[in-house]
C-alpha cells in the first residue's frame, strides 16, 4: 500500500508532468504535481499539434525515436480518439534523385557526406517513407503512396515541383485539453485506490532543509501544508535549469530550447486549396514547412531559433512570420498569402538539450530522465520530450524512479484508454467542446458563462486565461468577443476567483495579452 509511502513530488503540470503523475498512481504511488501557472501552460500549448513518428529524424540517425514515436501514435489513437485523428500529409518534390546520398549519410551518421539543407528528391522521400512503414509495422494507418498528377494537379503547387507522396500520421487538435483529460484520470485513480493525489497550480516552491514550502501566486488561494517528499522531478521543461538555480540545486546546464513560431490564417483559398489534407514540403530554404488543416483553419509551422530568454516571454517575431508566409507562398504561390490573412500566431521553446553549437535541426529530439546527486531524496529532471512520446517517457521515468523507491512495476498505461467506444465524429471546430461535455458532463448547448464555471469547478482553471486559452480553447476561435471575455469574467466572480471591482480592468489586460502574445484582435460587442 501507498499508505507508508511519502508523495513523489513533480514540479512542471504540462504533458509531461501529468503523464508521469497518472503512471505513477497507477503504480499505487502518491503524487503531489504543482505549477507555478496553469497546467499545460507552457510548451505543451506551442507545438505544431502533431501525433508523430517523426519522418525527419531518420535523416539524423535516430531510427529508435521514430520506432518509439510510431507505436506511441498508435496508442494514442486508440486510446485517445476523442483527442487524436489520423492525417493524410502530402510531400511534393522537386527532383527524382537528390538528397540521396546528405539522407544516407544523416542516417549511417557519416558527416562527411553530409550537405547542409541539400534538397530531397522523389528517391529519398520514397527510401525514408519505406523505412517509416517498416519501422510501423503492421498498423493501422497502412502505407504511404505516390498520388497520381490528376490528384495533386488541382491542389495549386509550385510548378516546381515534380511528383507527389502521401502518408499518415495523428492530429492533436488541442494538447490543452489532452492534459485536462490526464488530470481527470489521476484523480479517478486516486479516488479508485484510495492514495493521494494533490494538483496545485499557480504556486512556488521554495525548498527548506528537506521540506518543500510554497508560495501562493494568487490572492484567493489557500496556504498548504510543507511537504516532504519520497522524490522530486523536475518536469518545468525549458525553464528546468531556472528551476534548479531557484531551488538551489547544483547542476550542469541541461537545456538549450529553441523556439518554434506557428501562424494560424483562416483564408479560404488556403483552406480549399488543403482540403481534409495536410502539406509537410520543402520550402524555398530546404528546411521542412507544416502546412495543416487544424480546427476550423490553418496551422503554419514551424520556426527553429535558439532561444536563450524566458520562454514565458516567447513571441512570434515579425521575422517569423514573414519567413512562415514566404514558405507557404513557396509551396502553394496561387494562395498569396500576407500579413493581413493571418488571424493570430503563438510561439514557444521546446525542452531540448542543451548543445553548445551545430544547427538546431541535428540537436537531439529524444528524452531521458537526468539524475542528480548530493539531494536529501531521489532527484531527477526530464529533459527533451515531446507530445508523442509523453505516455512511453512517463513509463520509462515511472520505473526508474519504483526502482530507486523499492517498489516494483505493477502497471502501465499502454491500453489505458481515455475515452470507450467508436471514435466519435464531429465537425470541425466542435472537438473542445465535446471533450468538455466527456470530462464534466455538462450540456453541450451550454452558455459559454455555464462552461467557464464547469472549468472552474471541475477542471482546476482559476484565471481568464487559464478558461480562454486551455479549457475553452476560444483563443483560437475569430469570433471571440468582448462579450465572450465579459461571461468568463462573470463565472470568475461568481466562483471566487475574480473580485468583481476588478472585472473590467481585468478584462482590458487579458485583452492586451490577446494582442500582444498572440496578435489577436477582440471583436466588440
Amino acid at each position: 500500500m501507498a499508505l507508508d509511502l511519502k508523495p513523489v513530488l513533480i514540479l512542471g503540470a504540462g504533458i509531461n508532468g501529468a503523464a508521469l503523475a497518472r503512471e505513477l498512481l497507477l503504480n499505487r504511488v502518491p503524487v503531489v504535481l504543482v505549477d507555478h501557472a496553469d497546467i499545460a501552460s507552457g510548451t505543451t500549448s506551442w507545438s505544431s499539434r502533431l501525433i508523430h513518428g517523426g519522418l525527419r529524424y531518420l535523416e539524423h540517425g535516430e531510427a529508435s525515436l521514430v520506432y518509439e514515436s510510431l507505436a506511441e501514435r498508435e496508442r494514442f489513437l486508440s486510446n485517445s480518439p476523442e483527442h487524436v485523428s489520423p492525417l493524410e500529409l502530402m510531400i511534393p518534390v522537386k527532383s527524382q534523385f537528390a538528397g540521396l546520398v546528405s539522407s544516407a549519410a544523416g542516417f549511417f551518421n557519416l558527416p562527411f557526406f553530409k550537405s547542409k539543407n541539400s534538397s530531397r528528391g522523389a528517391w529519398a522521400i520514397r527510401s525514408g517513407l519505406t523505412m517509416y512503414d517498416f519501422l510501423a509495422g503492421s498498423r493501422n494507418l497502412g502505407s504511404h503512396k505516390r498520388m497520381s498528377q490528376t490528384m495533386w494537379k488541382t491542389i495549386g503547387f509550385d510548378t516546381s515541383f515534380v511528383d507527389v507522396f502521401s502518408y499518415y500520421d495523428g492530429q492533436i487538435e488541442f494538447p490543452e485539453l489532452y492534459v485536462s483529460t490526464l488530470i481527470h484520470d489521476c484523480e479517478k485513480i486516486a479516488e479508485q485506490h484510495g492514495i493521494r493525489f494533490t494538483l496545485q497550480t499557480y504556486r512556488r516552491p521554495k525548498l527548506n532543509g528537506k521540506h518543500f514550502e510554497f508560495e501562493n501566486i494568487l490572492d484567493f488561494d489557500t496556504a498548504i501544508d510543507p511537504l516532504e517528499p519520497s522524490a522530486l522531478v523536475n518536469a518545468s521543461g525549458p525553464s528546468g535549469d531556472k528551476t534548479l538555480q531557484e531551488l538551489g540545486i547544483r547542476s550542469n546546464r541541461l537545456f538549450g530550447g529553441t523556439r518554434g513560431s506557428h501562424l494560424i490564417s483562416h483564408k479560404p483559398v488556403l483552406k480549399e486549396a488543403l482540403g481534409a489534407r495536410g502539406i509537410y514540403a520543402e520550402a524555398f530554404d530546404g528546411r521542412p514547412v507544416f502546412i495543416l488543416p487544424w480546427n476550423e483553419g490553418v496551422l503554419i509551422g514551424t520556426t527553429d531559433i535558439r532561444h536563450d530568454g524566458n520562454p514565458e516571454q516567447a513571441t512570434a517575431s515579425q521575422e517569423e512570420i514573414d519567413y512562415l508566409l514566404k514558405c507557404v507562398n513557396s509551396v502553394l504561390p496561387g494562395v498569396d498569402l500576407n500579413n493581413e490573412d493571418i488571424t493570430q500566431h503563438y510561439s514557444g521553446v521546446r525542452p531540448l538539450p542543451y548543445v553548445s553549437e551545430g544547427s538546431t535541426a541535428s540537436i537531439p529530439r529524444g528524452h531521458w530522465l537526468h539524475e542528480h546527486d548530493s539531494t536529501p531524496w531521489p532527484c531527477y529532471t526530464i529533459v527533451g520530450g515531446k507530445l508523442t512520446t509523453c505516455r512511453s517517457l512517463a513509463e520509462h521515468s515511472a520505473k526508474t524512479i519504483l526502482k530507486e523507491l523499492g517498489r516494483e512495476v505493477i502497471a502501465d498505461s499502454k491500453t489505458r484508454k481515455t475515452y470507450e467506444g467508436e471514435p466519435p465524429q464531429f465537425d470541425r471546430g466542435h472537438r473542445a467542446r465535446f471533450i468538455l461535455q466527456h470530462l464534466t458532463g455538462i450540456d453541450g448547448k451550454s452558455d459559454i458563462q455555464a462552461f467557464a464555471a464547469a472549468a472552474v469547478s471541475q477542471l482546476h482553471a482559476k484565471t481568464m486565461a487559464d478558461i480562454v486559452e486551455r479549457r475553452l480553447m476560444l483563443v483560437f476561435d475569430p469570433r471571440l468577443s468582448r462579450s465572450h471575455l465579459d461571461a468568463i469574467a462573470d463565472a470568475l466572480i461568481a466562483s471566487g476567483k475574480l473580485a468583481a471591482e476588478a472585472k473590467q480592468e481585468t478584462i482590458e489586460t487579458y485583452t492586451q495579452r490577446l494582442q500582444s502574445r498572440f496578435g489577436k484582435q477582440v471583436l466588440p460587442d
